[in-house]
């Protein structure tokens, strides 16, 4: 499947998620020359260029009807990425862990129409993900 990272995604997620999923094959919007395209326009490109899933933290194109309609119509399977405020490295491991996690779930689902799929964001906080405690001599 063709996997089209939206703009307000990591673009470097692209090679990490080309690595663990080889089947599929993931574009950003400077491989594909979409940056600043508008949603309805881009939708109906990434149909005719074959992609079968967008990948995006835009919630609107789920609840504006134009953006909605576009989006059935290309039967795009549309994924989405909580925007969590996070910036940096940290923004980057979280996403692209959760894209990690989650897309395996997405590719395996049998969508028989245009399906929207909600990636929920790894645990990230450090009482969440590690336990630290010092080693001592006994």
């Amino acid at each position: 499947m063709k996997v089209y990272l939206d703009e307000n995604m990591p673009p470097f997620a692209a090679q990490p998620l080309a690595q663990v999923y080889r089947a599929h094959h993931f574009c950003t919007p400077d491989d594909e020359d979409l940056r600043g395209v508008n949603d309805v326009v881009l939708l109906e490109t990434l149909k005719e260029r074959g992609f079968g899933a967008i990948v995006t933290r835009d919630r609107r194109q789920l609840r504006d009807p134009a953006e909605r309609g576009a989006l059935i119509r290309s039967g795009l399977r549309w994924i989405g990425v909580a925007d969590k405020g996070l910036s940096g490295l940290e923004q980057v491991t979280v996403t692209v862990a959760t894209l990690i996690a989650g897309l395996w779930f997405v590719f395996e689902h049998d969508a028989p129409e245009p399906t929207s799929y909600a990636l929920k964001t790894i645990q990230h906080t450090q009482s969440q993900r590690v336990t630290i405690r010092p080693l001592r001599i006994a």
